[in-house]
């Protein structure tokens, strides 16, 4: 896949950071959003608890409730039902108005900072780095970063919603729980693998913009010497040349985000069907276990 990288080798003013770096620039820029950041924390926490305590409340009715339920007791668990998920609304709509806000901020910091670093280089730094990267990285890539923090926070809550439904699991039965618990390794591995086909995808899509980027100002800016010299069938062919790499970088940049689901799923599909198997025989021929273990066995997948 060489070809698809032509030109796209890294600038020289990049710079490469390990995991434990980065996560500690992060956290610096985040430190004077503590407060907003500790909401955040609450309000994930607080959702996570009602989601689970919502199957959990669930598989409980199922198992109280008499052969031919009256009205009245449907109408109380509906009704308990819509009070658990309004209150994880609530909660989960208070996380993303609060991260919304410091996010929103730290990307505010980020460029500001970006765009000190660029007026503090010399004129040297400006003839070897066409601007339209720069204004690329300042201003798309900052974005870029507030959604992969967004993402971030999304997987931390339902992470968290995992391991509290599993080890509420634990409480109920710990073969049903382990068996649960025996799924997390290929998809963590699975997941671990495409973070890092994932870094180089979307470095590579992020370089790409940029060059695209960069084409296009230069060409604009210098369009009055372009006309003047009749060059601009030569600019539109070498744009048609770069927006093209662009679409091939692009399109396999979508093909890795868009496999990587299926995959998770497909994991999670056989683990799934393994564990309807394995639940429905042991709720067939056990008096201790209920229908209502074995929905709550299927929703900590």
């Amino acid at each position: 896949m060489g070809f698809l990288m032509d030109g796209l080798d890294a600038e020289a003013y990049d710079r490469n950071y390990t995991d434990r770096d980065l996560v500690r620039r992060i956290l610096g820029y985040f430190g004077p959003q503590a407060r907003r950041m500790g909401g955040v924390i609450v309000a994930i926490t607080a959702s996570s608890l009602l989601e689970v305590a919502l199957p959990v409340y669930l598989s409980r009715s199922l198992d109280a409730l008499p052969t031919q339920p009256n009205t009245r007791q449907l109408l109380i668990i509906g009704g308990i039902i819509m009070l658990l998920g309004a209150l994880s609304w609530a909660f989960n709509y208070a996380r993303r108005a609060m991260s919304a806000r410091a996010v929103g901020d730290v990307v505010l910091k980020l460029r500001q900072d970006a765009f000190d670093a660029v007026l503090k280089r010399d004129l040297s730094f400006y003839d070897s780095i066409p601007s339209g990267k720069l204004v690329s990285r300042v201003n798309s890539d900052t974005q870029a970063f507030s959604q992969v923090v967004t993402l971030a926070m999304d997987m931390v809550s339902q992470l968290l919603l995992v391991v509290l439904l599993i080890g509420y699991l634990f409480t109920v039965d710990t073969t049903l729980a382990w068996i649960t618990l025996a799924l997390a390794p290929p998809i963590v591995l699975t997941a671990l693998a495409f973070r890092h086909i994932a870094r180089q995808t979307i470095t590579q899509s992020r370089r790409v913009g940029a060059t695209v980027s960069a084409h296009i100002q230069e060409t604009v800016s210098g369009i009055a010497v372009a006309k003047a010299f009749r060059q601009e069938q030569a600019a539109y062919d070498e744009f048609v040349g770069v927006n093209a790499q662009s679409l091939r970088i692009n399109r396999r940049t979508g093909y890795v985000f868009s496999a990587i689901f299926p995959i998770l799923n497909a994991l999670a599909g056989v683990g799934t069907a393994a564990l309807v198997y394995y639940g429905g025989r042991l709720v067939w021929s056990s008096s201790t276990q209920t229908a209502g273990d074995w929905y709550l066995l299927i929703q900590g997948i």
